[in-house]
């Protein structure tokens, strides 16, 4: 096995023959383990490890750079490390770490594929063959030892590779639409990722080894991204990255999907789904601004912001930035405008209003965006009332609060600046940064508060913290009337397409009546086609 057999395979230009030669070969072929992620239970100490449990260097040196040079959050290190690891056991399989060293000596004709491209897109096509979610010997209850990959004799496949194609299921898309099932149990969506981590792998390699410092990476795709959510972008110009074009390389693997690399669509969001101004009033009624500085801004931001759960716990300050003295109120929190950096900042742009802004940086491309505290007002359509978000000095005294609190549990049950804006004060987790699940703890407990003592019982128990990130994107649309492009961006969507079909029930039909695009002119306008359709009946009846 090698670069030559993979080609002979690769080479088949017939989707069908191709996939069903690969599934064969991985079939019959027998092995001895797999690939093993070890990681230290709440640590940053991570490792990948080869079937003879020996430490894979450069894999983990991959890994340990993403957390120490480039600041990526944990979960996001152990997500390509999962990557890795099915990367890592493609090229086991089929040998190639021994031969991508020499791989640019290869010569490549004319009009023909990359050596680099080719391992790439039959490395989509080996994650088309194998499971989603499959762990070894799961049968055995409350096993979880990663180390059980090591012992596969063969490689597991999912059923539709195991029938060499064989079965033509049906299916129904999220749209409800019936189609024949793909190969892969992958969502579409998800090939990006996966090989993204292995064309930052290989860029590691020629760039930090000097065994693979000839490694032609110019040969993967690459295309110009660039960054338009910087409010000085309309006068300075967008700034542009260079980066993979995995969407181009999942389109020619045929696991792109039919939106170029990312086939989510969007599920519409019934009206049930999304919590009304008045209940998040009440919600937030419930949050001292000084005792409970910390959860109020948290949910400020998720409500204002649009932020996910996730990224708002993981929003980073740099504490050098953080004014000195926090018990002067007016120079700190004059202070705070003019120093502190990291993930959230206050832009002062010259003959503009300063904005305060937060910098996601947060899992994908996709949903790495600057995010700015808009200043709007408006009169909410069902209640009548005068609305409009937090101003930029109302936010830099929640932000004065929080960090006051932020710096008094830190010296209470850690001492050590971490960095995170948002502290846990749970007993189990006291100082430590605050988890998505701690914020979802909170929004329980709140919610569960508000219930048992509210006059008017309000209940909101049946709701997560995401509500508010609906909320923040159907006032955008409803209440403010900002164009659905806008909007798509600040929530970091990857399409526009998204978007509208997920707030599709609260964008407003221009040149029309305000109700139109909602959950409630809908009703109305199938109750008036019903009535329709029975007088249309009635009328039929009295003619027989």
């Amino acid at each position: 096995m090698g670069y030559k057999e993979l080609l002979d395979i690769a080479k088949l230009m017939t989707e069908t023959v191709r996939l069903i030669a690969f599934a064969r070969f991985y079939k019959n072929l027998k092995i001895d383990g797999l690939h093993y992620i070890h990681q230290v239970d709440g640590s940053k100490a991570i490792a990948i490890s080869r079937p003879d449990h020996t430490t894979h260097h450069e894999a983990t040196t991959f890994l340990m750079t993403q957390i120490n040079e480039k600041k990526s959050q944990i979960k996001t290190v152990e997500g390509h490390a999962r990557n890795l690891k099915k990367f890592l056991d493609f090229l086991m399989i089929w040998k190639l770490e021994d031969e991508i060293d020499y791989i640019h000596l290869i010569p490549v004709k004319s009009g023909g594929t990359f050596p680099l491209e080719v391992i790439l897109l039959s490395f989509a096509d080996y994650l088309r063959c194998i499971p989603n979610g499959y762990k070894p010997f799961s049968e055995i209850r409350g096993s979880s030892h990663s180390i059980q990959w090591s012992m596969l004799k063969s490689i597991p496949l999912n059923k539709h590779a195991m029938a060499e194609g064989k079965l033509m299921p049906v299916v129904r898309s999220a749209l409800n639409e019936l189609k024949k099932a793909d190969w892969s149990e992958y969502p579409p969506g998800a090939f990006g990722p996966i090989i993204y981590t292995a064309c930052a792998y290989l860029e590691f390699l020629r760039d930090r080894t000097r065994r693979y410092e000839n490694l032609p990476i110019e040969q993967i795709p690459r295309k110009e991204a660039r960054d338009n959510y910087s409010l000085i972008s309309g006068t300075a110009g967008s700034r542009v990255r260079i980066i993979f074009d995995v969407d181009n390389i999942a389109r020619d693997s045929s696991t792109a999907g039919p939106s170029g690399g990312n086939s989510r669509q969007g599920t519409p969001l019934d009206r049930s789904e999304v919590i009304n101004e008045s209940d998040a009033n009440s919600f937030f009624a419930l949050l001292d601004p000084y005792e409970d500085a910390q959860d109020l801004l948290l949910f400020t931001i998720l409500r204002y912001f649009g932020l996910r759960s996730g990224e708002a716990s993981n929003i980073q300050i740099e504490p050098s930035t953080i004014p000195a003295n926090l018990n002067m109120y007016h120079s700190a929190r004059e202070g705070l405008t003019i120093s502190l950096r990291e993930k959230i900042r206050y832009i002062q742009e010259s003959g503009l209003h300063g904005n305060w802004v937060i910098n996601t940086g947060w899992k994908t491309k996709a949903s790495q965006r600057e995010v700015p505290l808009i200043n709007h007002k408006a009169v909410d359509p069902y209640s009548g009332e005068k609305i409009q978000f937090p101003t930029q000095n109302e936010f830099t005294e929640l932000l004065y609060w929080a960090l006051v609190q932020r710096r008094d549990l830190l010296s209470q049950y850690s001492g050590k600046d971490h960095g995170y804006l948002f502290v846990s004060a749970s007993n189990n987790s006291r100082g430590k940064p605050l988890s998505e699940k701690g914020v979802y703890s909170k929004f329980n407990n709140l919610a569960n508060k508000l219930f048992a003592h509210s006059q008017e019982a309000v209940d909101v128990r049946s709701f997560y913290p995401h509500t508010f990130r609906h909320l923040f994107a159907t006032s955008l649309s409803l209440r403010y009337h900002r164009p659905i492009e806008e909007i798509s961006k600040w929530l970091g969507h990857s399409s526009v397409t998204i978007t509208e079909n997920t707030y599709i029930h609260w964008i407003p039909e221009s040149n029309s009546d305000s109700e139109k695009g909602e959950v409630s002119h809908m009703s109305k306008f199938y109750k008036q086609q019903a009535e329709i359709s029975e007088l249309a009946l009635m009328g039929t009846e009295e003619e027989t």
